[in-house]
């Protein structure tokens, strides 16, 4: 009867590998099971959250993306006063040519992805960084559209040889506000390592 080979262990993803003493995806020595890291006694076992759940950060990073959302659809970015008046929501400028904006609505629906997929709270402290960053998109992307609305003001300024003066509007001011809440959601997201 053939003698059967061992099956080892990696330490990092638990996966079992026969014949082999390396993990071929983590290149860690792979162990026997009885070696593998066990949960401390008393640790509580990690509980998915519900997807409509406000805790750890949840709350803050839903209001971020739903006052993102409410200032792409319907208020505008800015308003022009002058010899001439212009101004109009953010999303009327994302399809007439401000693409930039386009990573406003983006980032909101990024923020609800991550807030539906990362429910249990090590998931969720895995995807802070990636909140962090989604946050900071949106009121990037509406200052880039903003210095590029300037500078097209000012031309059309010089070549009317009218008095134009861009203001940035209620959108603008929404999504930098946004902003806070996102940055708060972000850094709790998950809360504690500890207190987990």
């Amino acid at each position: 009867m053939p003698e059967r080979e061992t099956v080892l262990f990696c330490p990092f993803c638990g996966d079992g590998f026969e014949g082999q003493t390396l993990c071929p995806d983590h290149e860690l020595p792979l162990v026997p099971w009885q070696q593998l890291p066990r949960a401390k006694h008393g640790d509580p076992p990690e509980v998915d959250l519900a997807w409509h759940s406000p805790r750890l950060g949840r709350a803050w990073l839903a209001l971020c993306s739903l006052a993102l959302l409410i200032a792409f659809a319907a208020l505008p970015l800015g308003r022009v006063s002058g010899g001439a008046s212009m101004g109009g929501s953010m999303l009327q400028l994302a399809l007439h040519g401000g693409h930039k904006l386009w990573l406003v609505p983006a980032a909101s629906v990024t923020l609800i992805a991550l807030l539906y997929r990362r429910r249990s709270p090590r998931a969720m402290r895995a995807a802070r960084l990636a909140a962090l960053f989604t946050v900071v998109v949106a009121p990037l992307s509406v200052l880039w559209a903003w210095s590029s609305t300037l500078a097209a003001v000012a031309l059309l300024a010089e070549r009317s040889g009218q008095q134009l003066s861009p203001a940035l509007a209620s959108g603008g001011y929404t999504v930098l506000l946004a902003t806070i809440p996102g940055l708060i959601g972000a850094l709790r997201f998950g809360g504690s390592a500890r207190a987990a």
